[in-house]
């Protein structure tokens, strides 16, 4: 089903080395809003620093792409050395397929990390991708989010009845 994540982890912290290596991850795409930080933070976090710091270290290549606007993605990502892809149309993959370009890999060697059924894990799927739903870290959404994450719940609950079932 090209809704349903591959993972569901509680956080990024959760993206240790033995995970990625289990996985067989290479490179990371990252989400910024309610994945990283909550939608109100304009910077990463010192929890964020350290975490690309040890990607860094591991040789894990990892880049952003949010459809936020060009200035949101911008303050966010300045001073990280990272790629960073802002009104990425996700689930649209013309930006995700943009970054697994530059990073050299198959989709399959690369996670898409994001808090959205929607546009995150349907973007990853559909170009096999290894997608990762991180619960979000803002529980403050506009309407709008709270229809969409009202949706997301039976999605949620089928993969975690699928996990159980391992």
């Amino acid at each position: 089903m090209l809704l349903l994540p591959r993972f569901l982890i509680p956080d990024v912290s959760a993206l240790t080395e033995e995970f990625l290596k289990e996985n067989g991850i290479r490179g990371i795409i990252f989400d910024i809003d309610n994945t990283l930080v909550g939608f109100r933070a304009a910077k990463p976090t010192e929890e964020n620093l350290a975490l690309f710091a040890r990607l860094r270290e591991q040789g894990i290549a990892f880049a952003i792409a949010s459809n936020n606007n060009k200035e949101r993605v911008g303050i966010f990502a300045e001073g990280l050395g990272i790629s960073a892809y802002h009104r990425a149309c996700k689930p649209l993959g013309f930006a995700l397929w943009k970054i697994r370009k530059e990073f050299g890999l198959k989709c399959k060697e690369i996670a898409l990390v994001g808090d959205q059924i929607y546009t995150d894990m349907l973007g990853g799927n559909c170009l096999g991708m290894i997608t990762v739903l991180v619960d979000p870290i803002d529980k403050k959404e506009t309407l709008l989010f709270k229809i969409k994450r009202a949706l997301e719940i039976p999605i949620v609950n089928l993969k975690r009845r699928k996990d159980a079932r391992k």
